[in-house]
């Protein structure tokens, strides 16, 4: 008599295992076609109220676009994703729209540590906060406007990545602070005004050191009226260390610092006394103009400077640039004028000139608004002009004591017979053209910044671009000794060629086993003669580029040697390509090599 009832239990039963099934299968799908579909766009406002809301509702590689006007957040980034503005002004980004305000929080924008993938964020106002960004993951920060923060960037262990063409005002602190980085860092193409207290603030912990040698690059800043030092290095307690750090100087303008233009600094003193610490890490300095500096480079026993000017320096020029016997520190090929001292106790090589007026362009002014310590103060006319003794003066590549060549690559773009002193050649722009990097582009959290140093002359054209000024310190131009502009000199407005921004499409083949060579054909747009590229973003040896040749701008053959390390098996591998004016794309899980078991 209970036939019936347990026939339609086991109906029951059997109709909701069924249904689990089918949602089991759909779910599935809709994961992998997750996986697969296009990047996602949110959108701020019109989908998600905050900002937050679509982070936490965005995967990895989605895109989330933010419309003009003011977010009081106190953000998580804690995703791959490309957090961007909805329209931002590449050219001056003091000029932006859109609002990330901390307020009284820890940060306007906190990373946190062990992300695997690189976020972005572009394009926003960042202000409020003990810090604009603080981050314990590499991530990209590109076309913002920091201001109103104690400290603007705070980068802290397991950090990295790249910083450019962002403008930083007055912060109450240091704008950049760098903390026991591990991971590479690219600081570019920053216009860094009125710090607080350092321009770029490094403290070089030992404890715990990387593992290998990791390169932070500075490379076509203007580091302009900071309170302290235009660039700190701060060493830490007992004899220097070698941490394994090192660090290019390249291409910046650093003027009006209160103190050094470099100032390095010993047992965690944060307050530039001159001290001209013996800092050991390689400290390499070439192609810079410091103006207006108090000291223009103290301390380094290990710091290699050549082809810069320094000149108006209220104190030294360079001031403690020596090291024991046999030591790499020295200063040669620099032009010093105006200083009231030029060197004391530092080491001086070969091809220095004194005495002789730079003849720059034009004197910083106050810009437009004709106030001082404004964001349109303007320096751009710390160029040279034709009849510059630092024109052909400096070296495409100097040898140190130890025999390291500096740069490792010489500099190429040069003009005449030889590379001119200072942070620009003659007839090359103000600032770099900006480029933004490729949208969406997750990548490894472990960027490789590959150094090419080129200088990059431009020829006017009709199209005319006016260059954002920079701030001054003092109330009048720093020092009646340079010339005033005369009727024959160039204009401070400067005509930009637009430079290709290279962007990758496809890699044929895409996988190849271990152990092998192999051609391979990368397809895009925007490649030119001089494109560096290279394999990141797996474990162990990366797979070796023998051989690149340019096609033509939307083609590259490559040659490769797929031999890696076998322990960790079948691996993909990201692919960039970076241009000689070091603007970069990135082809994520590019290419894979296989492994047999």
């Amino acid at each position: 008599m209970f036939d019936r009832p347990i026939n339609r239990s086991l109906w029951t039963i059997a109709a909701i295992i069924v249904c689990i099934v089918l949602v089991g299968v759909a779910a599935g799908v809709w994961a992998l076609s997750r996986q697969e579909q296009a990047v996602d766009l949110l959108i701020v406002p019109d989908e998600y109220a905050t900002i937050q809301e679509a982070i936490n509702a965005a995967e990895p590689a989605d895109i989330i676009q933010v419309r003009a006007g003011i977010y009081t957040e106190n953000l998580v980034l804690d995703k791959a994703v490309s957090l961007t503005a909805e329209t931002f002004d590449q050219a001056n980004p003091a000029n932006n729209t859109t609002i990330i305000n901390g307020g009284a929080g820890t940060a306007a924008i906190t990373i946190p540590p062990s992300l695997t993938q690189i976020p972005s964020i572009r394009g926003f106002v960042i202000q409020g906060g003990n810090s604009g960004i603080q981050s314990s993951s590499a991530f990209i920060a590109e076309f913002n406007f920091f201001h109103s923060s104690v400290t603007a960037v705070n980068y802290q262990w397991g950090s990295g990545g790249s910083n450019r063409n962002n403008v930083y005002f007055k912060s109450a602190d240091d704008a950049i602070h760098i903390d026991n980085m591990d991971r590479p860092l690219l600081i570019e193409n920053n216009r860094i005004m009125y710090a607080g207290d350092d321009g770029i603030e490094v403290n070089l912990q030992d404890k715990p050191s990387p593992p290998g040698p990791l390169d932070i690059n500075i490379w076509n800043n203007m580091i302009i009226g900071s309170r302290e030092d235009g660039i700190q290095f701060i060493d830490f307690p007992n004899d220097p260390q070698d941490t394994n750090r090192r660090f290019v100087i390249v291409g910046n303008l650093i003027a009006n610092s209160l103190k050094a233009g470099i100032g390095l600094m010993p047992n965690v003193n944060t307050v530039e006394d001159y001290s001209g610490a013996d800092t050991v890490e390689a400290i390499r300095v070439f192609n810079n103009t410091f103006y207006g500096n108090n000291h223009g480079i103290s301390g380094g026993d290990n710091l290699v400077a050549f082809n810069n000017i320094i000149v108006n320096s209220t104190g030294r020029g360079v001031w403690r640039v020596q090291g024991e016997a046999n030591a790499n520190a020295v200063v040669a090929y620099t032009l010093f004028f105006n200083n009231t001292a030029d060197a004391d106790q530092a080491t001086l090589g070969v091809g220095n000139l004194t005495g002789q007026d730079p003849n720059f362009v034009a004197l910083p002014n106050q810009g437009p608004d004709g106030a001082w310590e404004t964001v349109d103060d303007d320096f751009s006319g710390l160029l040279l002009q034709g009849n510059s003794p630092a024109i052909d003066r400096g070296v495409a590549q100097y040898v140190a004591v130890s025999g390291e060549p500096i740069p490792p690559n010489p500099i190429t773009g040069f003009t005449g017979a030889a590379p001119d002193l200072g942070w620009r050649e003659f007839g090359s722009p103000i600032i770099i053209t900006p480029t933004a990097s490729p949208i969406p582009s997750p990548t490894s959290a472990t960027p490789t910044i590959t150094p090419t140093f080129t200088f990059t002359p431009i020829v006017p054209t009709a199209t005319v671009v006016t260059l954002t000024p920079v701030p001054t310190l003092t109330s009048a131009p720093a020092s009646p000794t340079v010339p005033a502009p005369t009727a024959t000199a160039p204009s401070p407005t400067i005509a930009i060629t637009p430079t290709p921004q290279p962007t990758i499409l496809n890699i044929t083949p895409n996988t190849a086993p271990a152990d092998t060579t192999v051609n391979l054909t990368i397809t895009g747009s925007g490649f030119v003669n001089g494109a560096v590229l290279s394999f990141e973003g797996g474990q162990g040896i990366a797979p070796q580029i023998v051989t690149t040749q340019v096609v033509n701008p939307s083609t590259i053959v490559i040659t490769v040697d797929t031999q890696v390390d076998a322990a960790f098996g079948t691996q993909r591998w990201d692919l960039r390509v970076t241009n000689p004016n070091n603007s970069f794309g990135l082809l994520a899980d590019a290419f894979t090599i296989t492994v047999t078991p």
